[in-house]
């Protein structure tokens, strides 16, 4: 126990320039912020516990535990550290487990002896989020959902998030100091489901219209992310910028060199508008900007900074001398506006376009010029996406084609979530091991750090359990010993049912990846083309086991919920069997037999809603609670819950319908069950259906949602709708 205590000491003082990482400097104080977040969690803190803060900085993250007579020691070299190495022993134990739909803990009241055990992540960043997840999932949350939600970071060893909350507040001081009006500001901001597409440059204006009550609380609510954050030793990665301005910039600075960006369809008045890091305004701003937010937060050490996201680079052809050059005067550009402001400051890029445009945009050379603008150490890249890489684009990695990042320091990170989808879907072997193959390569250059990058969270919590793992792991876990511990730190105990679950659906979702997690019932009809979900015998065959065994774990809270949650799983794919057939109904027009088709779909999907209405999350009714929650007036509730349906269905762009396709309870009902009855219905009838005005005049527009019960008894009314749907095949 000593031994590591005093390593770690030891070598503290040379290493707290390295990461930039806070570390309370009182061992006391670090630990009882370790402590509380096991309070906080759990409502408890056991008496048989004892945490310990190691009072240094190693440039990777390291816990041990040991048990003595009963009592479990968690040392760490930050308060992070101690939470991982908690959570470790809990879920190695099977004492426990920490997540979006529920936690659990139960430790015996006397532990058994457990020699020294020390771990020692081979990444000394951990990151987690994603521009995205502030859309999808974070958009109206307040202090209760972020302090549940950085308590869960911290026990799953997650210690760099993302944090751009009152960024526009920020951007409002400085544009207003350069002379524009609240008005031209005001009316440039999206609402806050979609301002992680107006940061990116994507789309301006839509939705928004917040109050000023709104701006300010957005400040007090990231001083509180930020300060608690800071007191576990995160290292939070702010938004820097990026370029975009309102329209009326252009009014006021007529000689700048400002351009309009087009994404995704959008109407004109939704366009953003770039100011080229070429020109020497975007400098003004950029200095301004991490000046004024330091002066309200603090000084900070990241800053994410993308241009070119998904779009066009607009120096010159491909290949060509002038792009190379501009490419690199842009970066030189933008770096020096960081310096200028925060000498110490880092820029943070994402690397999302490097696959997603590689070759078209993005060749080795444009690659190899942005990064040169930056010396090493003060770009870190964030490689967004290698399940891409592996499972999508199906090209090279991209340490190696772009040769380690020419020597920039770079996060492995992976993409599994889109749009908030709760479909379940996850390849859980590679992200327990993939990252070993960056970490075995010869071009991996300076990999500093491991993480995930969801579009949205509090969904298929194995695949976050096995990501968490991955980054505190250089060597292979074995996925059925993962699976075992999961079960019973879950459950609190294995059963035949459980084991045949994971040994079915890793024929199945839990072996696939995809980036299109959608049923065909959840796009606008007429869908035909194949899911890529790979749902099949195997998915209905886990469920159907895993329901099995509900007598055995009667009163099991966290064996409930994901009874709940199953089931209306294995009903969503059991309607895009009946969807099927009933498509073929109509082509053949056996209208009689269509009929009968659409109405036992309506029931499958209807049973599955009324299911959900008790699961803790897949509820529509709980994100538009949020939404309204966040209002300051009721007109301002009402806007937000206008946004907040129309994220998860029509979502804004027109090739982005159905984007944020959920398995929720209110959605399945209200948007679309009425939404395949109007097409079933008219095409039944001779006629041609309008889609797209359905779509507009309906869900999004009508206030609330439609009223539901809930099961009595919901797990019974699982197995029973199990039972019945089971022969539809």
């Amino acid at each position: 126990m000593k031994t590591i205590h005093t390593l770690l000491v030891a070598v503290a003082a040379l290493l707290i320039s390295c990461t930039g990482r806070v570390v309370p400097t009182d061992g006391s104080a670090g630990a009882e912020a370790a402590k509380a977040v096991v309070e906080r969690t759990f409502g408890h803190f056991p008496t048989n516990v004892h945490f310990e803060l190691a009072e240094v900085q190693d440039s990777s993250l390291r816990y041990s535990t040991e048990v003595t007579d009963g009592v479990l020691t968690v040392t760490g070299s930050t308060p992070v550290a101690i939470c991982r190495g908690f959570y470790d022993y809990i879920l190695r134990g099977g004492y426990g487990i920490a997540s979006w739909s529920g936690n659990r803990l139960q430790l015996p009241h006397h532990l058994p002896d457990e020699a020294l055990r020390e771990v020692v992540s081979p990444y000394r960043m951990h990151l987690y989020q994603n521009v995205c997840t502030y859309g999808y999932t974070y958009p109206f949350w307040g202090w209760e959902q972020w302090e549940k939600e950085i308590d869960w970071m911290a026990l799953h060893g997650f210690d760099m998030p993302l944090s751009p909350i009152g960024g526009e507040t920020i951007l409002a001081r400085v544009w207003k100091n350069m002379g524009l009006s609240d008005k031209e500001i005001k009316d440039y901001f999206t609402g806050p489901a979609h301002l992680p597409w107006m940061r990116m440059g994507n789309m301006a204006h839509y939705c928004g219209g917040m109050s000023d009550e709104w701006f300010d609380a957005q400040i007090a609510l990231e001083h509180r992310i930020d300060s608690r954050e800071k007191e576990l030793g995160m290292t939070p990665i702010y938004q820097g910028f990026a370029g975009f301005v309102p329209a009326a910039f252009a009014e006021h600075f007529p000689e700048a060199d400002i351009t309009e960006t087009i994404w995704s369809k959008l109407s004109p008045e939704d366009h953003n508008h770039m100011l080229s890091p070429l020109d020497p305004l975007f400098k003004e701003v950029g200095v301004g900007f991490i000046r004024e937010w330091e002066k309200e937060f603090g000084k900070g050490k990241y800053y994410l900074i993308d241009s070119f996201n998904e779009m066009k680079v607009p120096f010159g052809p491909l290949g060509s001398k002038q792009r190379s050059e501009n490419l690199r005067f842009y970066s030189e550009n933008l770096y020096d506006t960081v310096r200028e402001a925060n000498p110490d400051a880092v820029w943070v890029l994402q690397g999302w376009m490097f696959g997603y445009q590689r070759e078209k945009e993005w060749d080795p050379s444009s690659v190899r010029d942005l990064l040169s603008g930056a010396p090493n150490g003060k770009l870190l890249v964030i490689d967004l996406a290698v399940d891409f890489n592996e499972f999508v684009w199906k090209n090279d990695k991209s340490w190696d084609y772009f040769d380690g990042f020419f020597g920039k320091d770079w996060i492995w990170s992976t993409t599994p979530n889109f749009g908030g989808r709760t479909a379940l879907v996850g390849t859980l072997d590679f992200l327990l091991n993939s990252h070993l193959e960056a970490s075995a390569s010869q071009n991996k250059g300076n990999l500093v750090g491991y993480g995930t990058s969801p579009e949205g969270v509090e969904n298929n919590e194995i695949v976050y359990e096995a990501i968490s793992a991955g980054g505190w792991s250089d060597a292979e876990i074995d996925i059925q010993a993962f699976l075992d511990n999961y079960t019973v730190a879950r459950y609190g105990k294995q059963a035949p049912g459980l084991k045949t679950f994971w040994q079915e659906i890793l024929q199945s979702q839990y072996s696939n990846f995809t980036n299109n997690a959608r049923f065909r019932w959840q796009r606008r009809p007429p869908f035909r083309t194949p899911h890529t979900m790979n749902v099949n015998e195997h998915y209905f065959k886990a469920i159907e086991s895993f329901i099995s065994e509900k007598d055995a774990f009667r009163g099991n809270r966290l064996y409930e919920v994901d009874a709940i949650g199953f089931a209306g799983m294995y009903l969503a794919g059991k309607a895009d069997i009946v969807l099927d057939s009933l498509y073929l109904a109509v082509d053949r027009k056996e209208f009689d037999a269509a009929k009968e088709k659409e109405s036992l779909l309506v029931d499958i999907l209807l049973d599955a809603d009324k299911l959900l209405e008790s699961h803790p999350l897949w509820r529509a009714q709980r994100w538009i609670d949020f939404a309204r929650a966040a209002a300051f007036s009721p007109e301002e509730a009402d806007l937000f819950e206008l946004e907040a349906k129309k994220l998860i269905s029509i979502w804004g762009g027109r090739s982005l319908y159905d984007y944020s396709a959920r398995v929720w309870s209110g959605l399945i009902r209200d948007y679309y069950v009425p939404r395949l009855k109007y097409y079933f219905d008219t095409v039944i009838a001779g006629e041609k259906p309008d889609m797209a005005s359905f779509d507009n005049s309906g869900f999004p527009a009508r206030p609330g949602l439609s009223p539901q019960q809930k099961y009595s008894s919901p797990v019974k009314a699982a197995a029973e709708l199990v039972e019945k749907y089971k022969e539809i095949h």
